[in-house]
Order: structure tokens, then C-alpha cells, then sequence
């Protein structure tokens, strides 16, 4: 580990950058590729969507496994660096199967160009993260590093929102490629240097000597630490209440206030913009005054703004775009202070259990995230198919039915996690900036 306040400039910057590279693809599999592929390259709907769940599946199962092999597994000595280059290959792999289908596609080269992708971006991720989570010992550097990644992968997400749009407007008909195609080119080019500079340039933390070796029974343990279960569950019910707003953001653009696919790519840049404009001042408010407090307040300001939309309609649409500038800056707490937080409660677990369990940890907490999304999914389109059977798929949504999975079910959950968050999951000892679990 770095001492505290001791981790230079150049090693933030290379370890945050290839979060940029790592997010690119993250729009791009969830919109673009399933319809190219059923509609644009006739796989069809069905076994399009049937294909990407499955691959889903066996991803969502893998990363325990993920976790614990880059617990356990090290290389001359070297327990990140191996395994996040084998995962980013891995994903560059099957990125590029995908972009580059066979003419007529089939099912199994999807299939196995999104396990690939899928498998690779988290076995690059969990040991990344985890890498991220050791690499100071300042709980105000985590800080830092965690934004350094979160703010790169926003930049990653703007740039998969705003690539496609400029080839499509400055390409004849049908000259521009395929937006996938383009992407997956930009991935590689923006991720072979950020992979590199990160092996290059950012130290690998060093293994404990009182090391014990990881087990599948840690996985168990872990969730039996309270700190680790409380801060794991303020992360799951968190991701709902993110997701399920971005799952019906489509529909609530076009259905609910009227507006065009042009709004839609101006509102997300306002709103992934507006996040990465805010991380500096919630790291700076953390600092100031914990990062529990920062993200509170963050929540805080996410309901009252949110809550306005519920009066909004076509007639008022305009005011959606501060509503997004507002709610984006929140987001720039969300992603940068919870795995701040994570970290924290990490260091001090390594030093009660003499177990380097980080990446174990981090993949409980990437199985969370996968499940909270799915559940977001599941619950906001079984929710309007019970709700309005065909309306989805007839004409648009009833208004009412898209306010309570947009706004009411969302911000009930943020004020739960608001609530999760008033007992301290780490309090900082009077020197040297160590944290100590809370464990009561």
C-alpha cells in the first residue's frame, strides 16, 4: 500500500484512465448490440434475447469465482496485474467477435462472443476495483482513486453516447458503420495505451506477510461481518433505485413528455455530464465532513429534485433537462464515495482477519450491482406489463403507471438508504488516517 497522502498524480491518473475504455462498451451491449443483431442482422428478437440472458446468467455466477482465484492465484508474486490483463484481452476478444459477425450470424457466435465480453469485463473489473481499494492506506486518497475510475467511466459513457450520433450525422445513407463497429475500434484504441500505462505505472500492493489463504467459506464470512452486510445492502437497494429510473428513462422521454431520440442524447450527456462536474465538490464535502454525510446529502438532493418530476408534462417538458443537471451532479457522490466507503471497511477487515479477501468482497459487491440491475428490468417491465397489459408494445405507457416505477418506487428506496446510512459503517482513529470497522 501507498502511505497516506503519498500516491503521486501520474499513478491517479493511470489507474483511473482505463475506466474509460472499461465503460465504453457498457451502453453499447445494453441498446445497440441486441437490436443490431436481431433486427439489422436477422438473428430475430427471441433468440437474440434468449442468447445475451443466458450469457448473462453464467457471467452473474462466475464472479465469486472471479474473486477468489485473484484472492488466491498470484503470479511471481503480482495478485491483480495478471488477472486484470487476462480479463481485458478476454474482453477485447470477444468485443471484436462481436462487431466482426459472420454473414448469416448465428446463434453461437453470439453466444460465445458475449461470454467472452461479459466473462472478461468482470474478470477485469473485480480484481481492478479491488486493486483500486489497496493502493493507499488514506481514506481521503480511496476517495480519489474510486473518482479517478467512476469519473473515467463516465467520460467512456459520454463518449459511447456521442460517438454514434456524430457518425450518423456526418455519414451519406448508409456510409457510416455500424455504431457497435465503431465503438468496439474505440475501445481498443483507448484501452490498449490505458492498459498499458496501468501496468506500466501503478505499483501492485503488496501481500501481506501474515497472509492466510482465501476460501469459499470467506464469501460466507464476509457477509457475516456486520459492517461489510450493511454496507453491501446499502449498495444493492441503492442500485434499484438507479436503475429502475434508468431502465424507463426511454419511455418517459418519449411517452410521458413528448420529446425526441435528440432530447434523449442531450439529456443523458446533461446528466452523465453533470456527474462528472460534481465529484470534486463530493470529495470535497467528504473530506470536510465524511463521506457518509456527503453521500447522504447526495441522496438528498437526488430525492428533492426527482420528486419534481411527478409534475411535469408535455407542456413543462423543458424543465426535465434541470431536473437531469441536477440529479446527474448527485450521481457523481453514487459512484465516487460508495466504493470509498467500501474500501474503507475492507482495510480494517484485513487487519481483524489476516485475509486478503479484497477481490472476494468486490465480486459480492459486482453480483449485487448485476442483480439489482435485473431485478430494476424485471420489475419495471413485468410492473407495466401487469399494470397495462401490451401497452408497452401497442402505444404509450399510461402516465400514472410510469410515475410510480420512474419517481414514487425509486425515491421510497433512496429515503431507505438515507435512513441505512445514519449509523457510521467506518469512523477514522485520531492518527495516521486508519479506519476502524463500527462494529455495533
Amino acid at each position: 500500500m501507498t502511505p497516506a497522502g503519498g500516491l503521486r498524480r501520474v499513478t491517479l491518473v493511470a489507474y483511473g484512465a482505463p475506466g474509460l475504455a472499461a465503460a465504453l462498451p457498457v451502453i453499447p451491449v445494453a441498446v445497440l448490440l441486441p437490436t443490431w443483431y436481431a433486427r439489422d442482422l436477422g438473428l430475430g428478437f427471441a433468440l437474440t434475447g434468449v442468447v445475451l440472458a443466458v450469457a448473462r446468467v453464467l457471467d452473474f455466477l462466475a464472479d465469486p469465482l472471479v474473486g477468489l482465484l485473484t484472492d488466491r492465484v498470484a503470479w511471481r508474486g503480482l495478485r491483480y496485474k495478471p488477472w486484470t490483463l487476462a480479463g481485458a484481452l478476454l474482453a477485447a476478444i470477444g468485443m471484436a467477435m462481436l462487431a466482426m459477425p459472420p454473414e448469416p450470424p448465428g446463434a453461437l457466435h453470439l453466444g460465445c462472443g458475449a461470454v467472452l465480453l461479459f466473462g472478461g469485463w468482470s474478470l477485469f473489473t473485480i480484481p481492478y476495483t479491488a486493486w483500486g481499494a489497496e493502493l493507499s492506506d488514506d481514506v481521503h486518497e480511496r476517495s480519489l482513486i474510486a473518482a479517478s475510475r467512476e469519473v473515467a467511466g463516465l467520460v467512456g459513457m459520454l463518449v459511447a453516447l456521442a460517438l454514434p450520433a456524430w457518425l450518423l450525422a456526418g455519414a451519406a445513407d448508409g456510409a457510416a458503420p455500424a455504431p457497435f463497429v465503431a465503438l468496439a475500434v474505440a475501445a481498443g484504441v483507448l484501452g490498449i495505451p490505458a492498459i498499458a500505462a496501468l501496468l506500466w505505472l501503478v505499483p501492485e500492493p503488496a501481500r501481506e506477510a501474515h497472509h492466510v489463504p482465501v476460501t469459499w467459506r470467506d464469501l460466507r464470512e464476509l457477509l457475516h461481518v456486520p459492517a461489510c452486510r450493511r454496507t453491501l445492502a446499502c449498495w444493492f437497494v441503492n442500485g434499484i433505485a438507479n436503475g429502475l429510473p434508468a431502465v424507463l428513462f426511454p419511455l418517459v422521454v418519449s411517452d410521458w413528455l413528448a420529446l425526441g431520440e435528440r432530447d434523449t442524447f442531450l439529456l443523458l450527456a446533461c446528466y452523465f455530464g453533470a456527474a462528472v462536474a460534481g465529484a470534486p465538490l463530493w470529495l470535497a464535502l467528504a473530506r470536510r465532513h465524511g463521506k457518509q454525510r456527503a453521500w447522504r446529502g447526495a441522496i438528498a438532493l437526488n430525492v428533492a429534485v426527482f420528486v419534481q418530476v411527478a409534475w411535469l408534462g408535455p407542456d413543462s417538458a423543458t424543465w426535465f433537462y434541470p431536473v437531469c443537471l441536477l440529479s446527474g451532479f448527485s450521481l457523481g457522490a453514487d459512484l465516487a464515495l460508495p466504493p470509498s466507503i467500501q474500501a474503507d471497511v475492507l482495510a480494517e477487515d484485513r487487519a481483524v482477519s489476516g485475509r486478503q479477501r479484497t477481490a472476494s468482497a468486490f465480486a459480492l459487491w459486482t453480483m449485487a450491482t448485476k442483480l439489482a440491475l435485473a431485478l430494476a428490468v424485471a420489475a419495471a417491465f413485468v410492473g407495466l406489463g401487469v399494470q397495462d397489459p401490451g401497452a408497452a408494445d401497442a402505444g404509450p405507457v399510461d402516465a400514472q403507471h410510469l410515475l410510480i416505477g420512474y419517481v414514487v418506487v425509486p425515491v421510497l428506496l433512496k429515503f431507505v438508504v438515507f435512513v441505512m446510512l445514519r449509523a457510521p459503517l467506518v469512523r477514522r482513529s485520531h492518527a495516521y488516517g486508519e479506519t476502524a470497522t463500527q462494529v455495533a
